[in-house]
């Protein structure tokens, strides 16, 4: 059975790799396979125009699953601009993975964050659950939606649908 999608989530992208949406002041990422670089890209220009309806800022919410392959060197450099944007309030990167690929995925991350050294708050998180409460955390900070519920059923939406969209291959 297809659940409705979240009222509070607008889909701006999907393809097989990955997918990208809106919701409140959220740019939301959801990576299945490959990292692209022009996906990156496309989410830097889609973040602008988010950041112009929402001055105090916006929240970056990434999930990779533990089925995607790890960036590779062009990836981590767009990667690396999208950590220094103008209007990101805080950025998060999601792997639910556990064992050494989770370990890696979770290493580059941290490896991209010293390098582009954000000015914002970021954080890597093990869960959605975790990272949806982290970013209501910081939107309170900025007087945007708090929610944590909110925050975990817009991601779930997304990467359900994406899931929907692109079935795993057998």
């Amino acid at each position: 059975m297809n659940e409705a999608p979240d009222p509070a989530l607008r889909i701006v992208q999907t393809d097989y790799d990955h997918a990208k949406g809106v919701a409140y002041n959220l740019v939301l990422l959801v990576w299945r396979r490959r990292t692209m670089p022009d996906a990156y890209r496309a989410a830097m220009v889609l973040a602008t125009e988010h950041a112009r309806k929402h001055p105090k800022g916006i929240g970056v919410m990434q999930l990779v699953e533990v089925d995607a392959v790890p960036p590779d060197a062009e990836a981590r450099k767009a990667f690396t601009e999208f950590m220094k944007w103008p209007g990101v309030a805080h950025f998060s990167v999601t792997h639910e993975g556990s064992g050494f690929k989770a370990a890696s995925v979770r290493a580059i991350v941290m490896g991209v964050t010293a390098l582009s050294r954000p000015s914002f708050p970021h954080a890597v998180h093990n869960s959605v659950s975790e990272a949806a409460n982290w970013a209501a955390s910081q939107n309170r900070n900025i007087g945007a939606v708090s929610d944590a519920r909110a925050i975990e059923r817009a991601v779930q939406s997304l990467r359900r649908l994406h899931q929907q969209d692109y079935p795993p291959v057998p």
